[in-house]
């Protein structure tokens, strides 16, 4: 076979042979640019995408764990504001002695204490307190002593009404809520 294609290879002009030669020039630079160039350039650009987009990622993940950093140091402290085990703290008990530094406790009309188990070994309790003719003054105190609690307490509700014989006087209902490590 190569015989025959030097034999060819002879018989043509001068002019031929140039011509065939670019030819083949053309055609084994096509073949490179098809078969090497062009599959690296696209492995590249896709390389280079998966740069910017891995970039993006890693500021997400740097975010993230900023995010959860502040979030673990912020549930760090609350637990530090949990009651403890050993300290047998009840908001229910607690209750009743905050409304009796800010002497309301005759105004009680009524107290439910509700105990709920949360995920992650939490336990939330709530006491449900209504108030019947009491001053504004007096439920500020209380809200006070809520406030200043040796632990962390949330009040979730406060629904305040005037009375309606007497304006000055007020019916209140409140919701406060204690968390424990259970």
């Amino acid at each position: 076979m190569m015989d025959t294609v030097r034999e060819r290879w002879q018989h043509l002009s001068q002019r031929e042979r140039l011509i065939v030669s670019i030819g083949g020039v053309i055609i084994g630079l096509s073949l490179l640019f098809v078969l090497i160039v062009d599959p690296l350039l696209a492995k590249y650009d896709r390389l280079d995408r998966q740069e910017v987009r891995k970039q993006k990622e890693l500021r997400e993940l740097t975010d993230l764990t900023r995010n959860y950093e502040t979030k673990r140091e912020r549930l760090t402290k609350a637990e530090q504001r949990l009651p403890d085990a050993a300290s047998r703290f009840s908001l229910l008990t607690f209750m009743e002695e905050a409304a009796g530094s800010a002497r309301i406790r005759d105004h009680i009309a009524g107290m439910q204490p509700q105990v709920q188990t949360l995920p992650e070994g939490y336990e939330e309790t709530a006491v449900d307190l209504r108030l019947e003719g009491v001053q504004l003054p007096e439920l500020l105190a209380l809200l006070v002593a809520i406030d200043r609690a040796p632990y962390t307490l949330h009040v979730r509700h406060l629904k305040i009404r005037p009375k309606f014989d007497n304006p000055v006087n007020l019916d209140a209902t409140v919701r406060v809520l204690s968390y424990a490590k259970g």
